[in-house]
């Protein structure tokens, strides 16, 4: 009988200190997903951090990946074409890499790519997991309109044709 009233009270003190866990989670002020991501800033390859501020006003996808995610080697040849054909129409693409510098610069370098890749690193995942990314998947991608708020997100591998879909309401 004891240990029944031990437990009875080990768990209500266990739901009444989750409570006020959640309640003081809840109490915290949230930051806007935009101002976070345009607060962002992230070292490219020259080691020179740049912010994702100066892309504010222009149509951008900000595109969390990894040289070892497969859906992620599938999808830059996609990204690549996809800013290829719209620069001229001010987008511009952020490949945000969760990896090593040298495995992020040889990928590039095999794969040509030629939008901005900065590397992100924990840092990265964590902003991702801040802009919806609930479970720190990859890849994970950001569509921002010239207004500089978030239109739109998806995590994993985009179905055919949806990055299209994605960036042109950004263009337009």
């Amino acid at each position: 009988m004891k240990s029944r009233r031990a437990l009875a009270s080990i768990v209500a003190a266990a739901v009444v200190a989750g409570g006020a866990l959640i309640y003081s989670f809840q109490a915290l002020p949230t930051a806007d997903p935009d101002d976070l991501l345009f607060a962002a800033r992230f070292k490219d390859f020259n080691r020179t951090f740049q912010p994702l501020e100066q892309w504010r006003g222009k149509p951008l996808v900000v595109y969390f990946w990894a040289t070892w995610c497969e859906p992620c080697k599938r999808e830059v040849p996609e990204l690549i074409k996809v800013y290829e054909e719209n620069k001229a129409r001010g987008l511009e693409v952020v490949g945000i890499a969760v990896d090593n510098a040298d495995k992020v610069q040889a990928f590039a370098k095999e794969y040509r790519i030629t939008y901005h890749v900065l590397l992100g690193g924990n840092d990265a995942l964590s902003l991702s997991r801040k802009m919806g990314n609930a479970i720190g998947g990859l890849p994970f991608l950001v569509a921002v309109d010239r207004k500089g708020r978030i239109i739109g997100t998806h995590i994993g591998e985009l179905p055919p044709g949806k990055l299209e879909e994605l960036v042109a309401p950004l263009v337009s």
